[in-house]
């Protein structure tokens, strides 16, 4: 099914932002400042470590870091989210949502884990708990353009093509405004398929 394989290579876009620190210094309930210098540094090489072996696609490596990382943070939300973005990746769709509810009680208002939990849902075919699971993202943060956009193909699964048409499209404009270009062309490409199959003249 194309909509799962879309859903499986999701995941690699909140990997992206965690290379660059951004998940890191938003998501975790873990206050900083609390942890002394040592475990500061200790985290942070355990994410730099994590995060290289994303980057060479080395999943098996990466959730072994990650492991070591809860182990020694068990309370870091951040760490059991990107342990659950590392094990669906693997196909571990179960396991990676147990790591994702981890962090969702760890920071209940975690929207990226919330999201996240949509597309595994999703990937399942588990079509109403994915729905649930993107609008639980979207009451938190409702600019999320990434929850708007599955969340809006998750609906056209379900045959509620002017909701996911309305979803679409205010994810559009949020990533226009963003300057996403990929995401954009995604959008663009969804609606125009669904525009096509509204329109027998043009198939």
């Amino acid at each position: 099914m194309k909509l799962k394989k879309q859903l499986q290579l999701a995941f690699l876009i909140p990997l992206y932002c965690v290379i660059l620190g951004i998940p890191a210094a938003i998501a975790s309930p873990i206050k900083l400042a609390q942890l002394g210098d040592d475990e500061r540094t200790e985290r942070s090489q355990l994410i730099q470590k994590a995060n290289s072996l994303l980057n060479d696609r080395n999943l098996p490596g990466a959730e072994q870091s990650l492991r070591e990382l809860i182990k020694k943070f068990p309370k870091d939300a951040f760490a059991h989210y990107q342990l659950g973005n590392v094990l669906y990746q693997q196909e571990k769709a179960e396991d990676a949502a147990t790591s994702l509810t981890e962090a969702i009680r760890l920071n209940p208002r975690y929207a990226l884990a919330y999201n996240a939990m949509g597309l595994v849902r999703a990937s399942q075919e588990r079509w109403d708990d994915a729905l649930a699971e993107f609008r639980k993202a979207l009451e938190i943060n409702p600019e999320y353009g990434d929850a708007l956009m599955y969340m809006g193909q998750v609906l056209l699964q379900t045959n509620k093509k002017e909701e996911a048409i309305a979803s679409l499209d205010k994810a559009l404009n949020i990533f226009k405004a963003q300057k996403r270009n990929e995401r954009v062309n995604r959008i663009e490409k969804i609606l125009q398929t669904i525009k096509k199959s509204d329109d027998p003249s043009l198939s």
